[in-house]
């Protein structure tokens, strides 16, 4: 919808009278009528070739109003036109000479090939140059000013006319510029200016703001008011001295108070419409806002609704292994033995899924530090494989791998890039239906290893593919939420990879067809032949004897299955509950571990760790800090409170029973 009513209306309305004004013209040249030609006998007329430079005026503004934009961009060629009659006209009357049949006559020694009066010549070129500067969008403003001095050019020509045997009039009608042509330059100057009303100086007066609307309504009374005005003033003055010619003093100073008011008024509605424009600009930024908002909002009900649906899958095998343990099963040694390994897998999912959102976490806010080191990428891929093997092989996937024959260098964190390439594996494996086809492939390319992660499987919609690698996509690429997940794992993958300097990209050829996830790292130096297998890792140390561990920990279950793990792998164990009981029998019997939640009630582990440091000075025990708190920040404020190492709940009996026999081996 057009929102400046006046684009059509007006400009055309002017630009059809214009044409009526010049054919009447011709018309009286044709039938020799001195009323149709000028204002009457002895009056300034409008001569042919004026009248054809109106016709070409009116074809321009025509043109120009067409919806067809070749169209449109044809009105240069009229407005050069006028233009061309102007600039020839004035040059041939300021000349003296004009080829034949062409005449410079005026008044009563003027012909039907009378060229255009200087005044009037100088108003065509004036007028060509502004219609056709007009015609491009980066010049139209200064199109616009020049048509703005025609029409006030013009205005001061008619006031010529209503102040007859003065020196206004012989200054400028009596130059040879008739009423008629003073008319036409008006209605095409006007044209001109109403022809593009949403843009250039012109915007201010015609948008469709209430502060134009309200500076349109008053710049009618405004221009009429010194009009009005100087007519009384000049009719007082004839009243009373008919002699006295102080007619053009009058009209002169009219028109340059209407001048300055119009400048005036068009300036402050011209900061009206900034100010409009800029509110108008801030009202959308605030509705933008807003719809980020809610799409955010929504996004995070979608994510909370997720969340509770992966955490509860986990939570009902353990809740119904629980029960098994505790009832049915509590003689039969296979089926408890089957029934704790259902636990630990779903022990695990959720650990990971947690372990995704502290990663996404610490990646948005930019908190993640790689401990970066000289990597083969073949490593890494085996290492991520294994990972994913669980998986593939319960949906009987068929894995192929491409790997070069030489090592694939790169710097980075090798933890991390198992992270990447392990989720990429992973989501390959759960958008395939069983029995599909996972490619994983590595290669050289220049300075760069390039690994390509391929599948047959349901492949990605291309509307869905540049928002791929976004929070919470998952949902949208499948709304049954058949595959699960949190939608978090391409999110990591992209980030961590830009981390590592490298970048990931997703191609599909649409649903049905599989996709294709590609990871671009730079490659440290030329390969190498592999060498022998790394020397296998530290042994884990014997324990000549029991080390004596002191748990605590407010949560009595916790505390109680931890003491259950770490007494059958022959620690010696004691349980506290609280931090006051708990320091002083470390204080009065030092164990050789202590391992404490930092939530404990009324001194936190951190205080308790002083505390122990502080009070047993050399004798001080491994200090292992084993918290649901998972941030960089707290563990930094562990280490720094003293403990030696910090571990995120649940424990990793693996990793806790290497520390403690580390550190017997080193006591």
């Amino acid at each position: 919808m057009n929102t400046f009513p006046i684009r059509l209306a007006f400009p055309g309305g002017a630009a059809i009278a214009c044409l009526l004004l010049a054919l009447t013209a011709l018309a009286g040249w044709g039938l020799h009528s001195p009323a149709l030609i000028g204002a009457g006998v002895g009056a300034p007329q409008m001569y042919p070739l004026t009248a054809v430079g109106f016709l070409c005026a009116s074809a321009c503004l025509l043109l120009q109003l067409h919806p067809v934009r070749a169209v449109a961009r044809a009105g240069r060629v009229p407005a050069l036109l006028v233009l061309a009659i102007g600039a020839g006209g004035v040059a041939m009357r300021l000349s003296g000479w004009a080829p034949a049949p062409l005449s410079l006559g005026l008044g009563q020694a003027s012909t039907a090939w009378s060229l255009p009066a200087l005044l009037t010549a100088g108003l065509f070129v004036v007028l060509g140059a502004g219609m056709a500067l007009s015609c491009a969008r980066r010049t139209v403003g200064i199109g616009q000013a020049l048509a703005a001095s025609v029409l006030l050019f013009s205005l001061l020509t008619l006031a010529g006319f209503a102040a007859e045997d003065t020196f206004l009039y012989q200054l400028l009608p009596g130059r040879g510029t008739s009423l008629r042509t003073a008319l036409a330059f008006m209605l095409a100057s006007g044209a001109t200016l109403a022809l593009h009303p949403d843009q250039g100086m012109v915007v201010a007066l015609a948008s469709p703001t209430s502060s134009s609307r309200t500076l349109r309504q008053l710049m009618a009374p405004l221009v009429l008011a010194p009009i009005v005005l100087g007519m009384v003033a000049t009719a007082a003055v004839r009243a009373a001295d008919p002699g006295l010619d102080l007619t053009t003093m009058i009209w002169l100073f009219v028109w340059g108070l209407l001048v300055i008011l119009i400048a005036v008024v068009w300036r402050f509605a011209y900061q009206l419409y900034r100010q409009d424009l800029n509110r108008g600009m801030a009202e959308r930024e605030r509705n933008e806002a807003l719809q980020a908002l809610r799409l955010a909002d929504e996004r995070k009900n979608e994510f909370l609704a997720m969340l509770a649906h992966e955490l509860r899958n986990p939570l009902a095998p353990i809740s119904t292994a629980a029960g098994l343990l505790k009832g049915v099963y509590a003689s039969d040694p296979g089926a408890v033995r089957r029934t704790s390994e259902i636990i630990a897998r779903q022990v695990d999912h959720m650990v990971h899924l947690v372990d995704d959102l502290l990663d996404v976490s610490r990646v948005t806010r930019g908190m993640i530090e790689l401990e970066r080191d000289r990597v083969d990428l073949r490593q890494v891929v085996g290492a991520a494989l294994e990972q994913v093997q669980p998986l593939l092989d319960m949906k009987r996937h068929r894995l192929r791998t491409e790997l070069p024959d030489t090592r694939v260098l790169v710097e980075g964190d090798a933890k991390r890039l198992i992270q990447v390439i392990a989720n990429l594996v992973n989501n390959a494996a759960k958008y395939t239906p069983d029995e599909g086809s996972v490619l994983v492939a590595v290669r050289i390319r220049g300075g760069e290893a390039v690994l390509a992660v391929r599948d047959d499987g349901i492949g990605i919609a291309p509307e869905l593919l540049p928002d791929v690698f976004g929070l919470f996509t998952q949902a949208r690429r499948t709304p049954d939420r058949a595959q699960g997940g949190l939608g978090l794992g391409l999110a990591l993958v992209k980030n961590l990879v830009e981390l590592h300097g490298g970048t990931v990209r997703a191609d599909s050829a649409g649903p049905g067809h599989g996709s294709t996830f590609t990871v671009t790292l730079p490659r440290l130096d030329e390969p190498v032949p592999a060498g022998p297998d790394d020397a296998p890792g530290p042994q884990r140390p014997t324990r000549d004897q029991a080390m004596n561990v002191l748990v605590v920990d407010d949560n009595v279950d916790a505390a109680a299955s931890l003491a259950l793990l770490l007494e059958a792998e022959g620690y010696r164990v004691a349980v506290e509950h609280a931090p006051a009981p708990a320091l002083r029998r470390a204080l009065a019997q030092p164990p050789d571990a202590c391992i404490l939640d930092i939530g404990l009630p009324d001194m936190d582990g951190r205080e308790l760790a002083r505390r122990i440091r502080a009070g047993l000075g050399e004798r001080t025990p491994l200090l292992i800090a084993l918290t649901g708190y998972g941030s960089d920040a707290d563990r930094q404020a562990a280490l720094d409170a003293g403990f030696d190492h910090y571990l995120v709940k649940p424990a990793n009996m693996q990793q806790l029973d290497a520390l403690l026999a580390e550190a017997q081996s080193l006591g």
